[in-house]
């Protein structure tokens, strides 16, 4: 059954849409416009526009109008029996005039000829019913110079068709409107609104993926088919067609029934309007960056969280943020998201070093995946040599580019003042200590054993240097170094004339191999003169001197003093036995003259000499002289003490 209903449906649509294109409806008998009740009318009134037929053809008889300007025709077929009443206004207000024929069992079969009415003479047409009507056909009729006429349909049945004609005698631009306006009232009749056109809409235009909403009104015990698109049906009153997209778009027909009526075909055109393209790429940032998200695609944009309204937006967020914009054009929306990545930035951290002077430090950055240095090195560590406290910048960068920066600081400290024994000249063989200060600890390069702050040395060259190694509190070092340069000692010589000398006598001693003396009897001279009362040991310091620098040797040698010519005298001798040489003996010191005679008692010289070793054998000329007395005589002069002189005897025996 539904499926028959909807091709006659179709058939009726096909039909009418025909009919619509040939002519603008109401402007001739044949396609007059249906109206009901209920409904107030208000369209522009025509101007310009011939009357309908033009006057003299052959036609309808229009009763009371002289003329017929700017016609419009409508019809209506009544749906409760009753009477009917009709309002009709020029909004100018400027004067309208109308006719009325029925009943008829067809809204067009009378047209044209079947309109009748006699041709009373047209009178101004005052409210209530025209007493020169119904005549023939025609119900009522006006050719008044009013603004405002009224229609009066009496006892109307079910069933029967009316035709109104409503002309713009003014010829100027106005709106006619007009109603029914006895709805309500007792014995009022009722048009039947199942002629009329449903009065249909949609929701558009509407976007792709919104929800198409077709809407007619509603009337009783109506029965709706609508047409669209794609074959597209609907049996609802207002069918909704989900997610549109552009195939949806298009006019869609609908057609009711009440009872066996069929209404006119209505159209609404639905329009499908693309969403925008909205585009929208994410970022990746560092924290306390600024992101960048643009939107295109669309006209406007509006943005969330924010509710801002530029395609772009600077951004700074703490965390990973997700935004969405909503793109518009010509009144679509499309909403996508983008992320904005938030990733946390590398600590950075770097050591800090202290050095000496002239050192070098190394310092390490830590924390990121690649380093570049205030001074462009672009490593994880850094090798300085600066002269003076300094701070170097590192800016590390993680896996994400993200970076993170610090400081490095290099405290430089001086080496320590080095104090040191001057460069000093000692002599050869001699011992000096030398004196280091300014640090806490020493290490001098004459043992590694030699760690305090002075050592003791007897250089043996000529210029020896030591060199001392200072460390300070900041475990700086320096060093310096000494020259010790030594003069040789001098070669000392010592001659004494007679190592033993009587006492009471001199004897010269003579120092050499130096350029200045010192005795230790006080005298400075090379050479001095002996004569001590008893032996004594000389001591002389021998010096050479150099750059004001004086080098000496002691030296020494012992003179002996002695009791000089205690002599003694044999008063016997045997050439033959025990004592066989008669000579004197004892201390005897010859220092200038020696004499040893004998004589016999004759007075003859039996024997002299001169040397203190030589003595007499008891011989003279060869033979033993006879026993007996014999005289001597001896002189010894020491040179120190007057001569010593002595005579006496001395007894041969046999």
């Amino acid at each position: 059954m539904k499926t028959i209903l909807k091709y006659l449906f179709l058939f009726v649509f096909v039909v009418l849409l025909a009919d619509a294109f040939g002519q603008v409806p109401g402007t001739y008998c044949n396609n007059a416009i249906a109206f009901c009740t209920g409904t107030s009318y208000n369209f522009p009134a025509g101007t310009n526009t011939p009357p309908a037929p033009a006057t003299g053809s052959p036609g309808p008889m229009y009763g009371c109008l002289g003329t017929q300007p700017n016609p419009v025709w409508y019809y209506m077929q009544v749906g409760v029996s009753g009477n009917i009443e009709f309002y009709m206004q020029g909004t100018g207000p400027n004067d309208i005039d109308f006719a009325c024929w029925g009943p008829f069992t067809s809204p067009t079969a009378p047209c044209l000829s079947g309109l009748t009415a006699g041709s009373p003479t047209p009178t101004h047409h005052a409210a209530g019913p025209s007493p020169d009507y119904p005549s023939a056909n025609m119900i009522d009729c006006s050719f008044s110079a009013s603004f405002e006429e009224w229609c009066y349909i009496p006892n109307a049945v079910i069933g029967q068709y009316y035709l109104l004609l409503i002309t713009n005698y003014s010829n100027l631009t106005q709106n006619i409107i007009f109603s029914q306006t006895n709805v309500g009232q007792p014995n009022a009749g009722i048009a039947n609104c199942a002629l009329l056109p449903p009065n249909t809409s949609n929701n558009g235009p509407v976007c792709e993926g919104d929800t198409i909403k077709l809407t007619a009104n509603s009337i009783p015990t109506a029965q709706y088919v609508w047409a669209g698109p794609n074959n597209w049906t609907s049996y609802q009153q207002n069918p909704v067609i989900p997610n549109a997209t552009a195939a949806n778009a298009g006019i869609y027909y609908l057609l009711f029934t009440v009872g066996s009526q069929i209404s006119p075909e209505s159209q609404t055109t639905v329009v499908v309007k693309p969403k925008p393209n909205v585009i929208i790429v994410s970022d990746t940032i560092c924290i306390g960056d600024t992101a960048t998200i643009t939107a295109s695609g669309a006209n406007s944009y509006l943005w969330s969280p924010g509710g801002l309204t530029t395609s772009s937006l600077k951004l700074t967020p703490g965390v990973t943020t997700s935004y969405s914009v909503t793109g518009t054009s010509l009144g679509c929306k499309k909403t996508v998201s983008a992320v904005v990545k938030v990733n946390q930035n590398p600590v950075v951290t770097a050591s800090n070093d202290s050095i000496c002077i002239n050192d070098t430090a190394k310092l390490f950055a830590y924390g990121a995946s690649s380093y570049k240095w205030n001074n462009s090195i672009t490593s994880d560590s850094l090798i300085v040599s600066p002269l003076i406290n300094s701070i170097y910048s590192v800016v590390g960068t993680d896996t994400n580019n993200c970076v993170d920066s610090t400081f490095s600081s290099v405290v430089v400290y001086p080496l320590p003042v080095v104090q040191l024994t001057p460069n000093t000249t000692i002599c050869l063989g001699k011992n000096i200590t030398l004196t280091a200060g300014g640090g806490v600890s020493y290490l001098w390069n004459t043992s590694p054993d030699d760690t305090n702050s002075y050592i003791i040395v007897t250089p043996t060259l000529p210029t020896t240097t030591y060199a001392v190694g200072v460390k300070d509190i900041n475990n700086c070092i320096d060093s310096a170094s000494v020259d010790v340069n030594t003069i040789l000692l001098p070669v000392p010589t010592i001659s004494i004339e007679a190592d033993t000398i009587c006492k009471g006598s001199n004897t010269t001693i003579i120092a050499g191999g130096g350029n200045s003396y010192h005795w230790n009897t006080g005298e400075i001279t090379p050479s001095i003169i002996a004569s001590p009362l008893q032996t004594f040991i000389y001591d002389v310091a021998i010096s050479t001197t150099l750059n004001g620098i004086h080098c000496s040797i002691d030296t020494s040698i012992q003179l002996y003093v002695r009791e000089c010519n205690l002599i003694f005298i044999p008063n016997t001798f045997s050439p033959f036995g025990y004592n066989t040489i008669f000579k004197p003996v004892g201390e005897i010191v010859i220092s200038k003259s020696y004499y040893f005679v004998i004589y016999n008692r004759w007075g003859q010289k039996m024997f002299e000499t001169k040397d203190f070793n030589q003595g007499w054998d008891g011989r003279f000329n060869g033979d033993y002289v006879p026993d007996g007395a014999y005289v001597y005589y001896i002189i010894v002069d020491t040179g120190f003490e007057g001569a010593y002189n002595r005579v006496g005897t001395v007894t041969i025996v046999k």
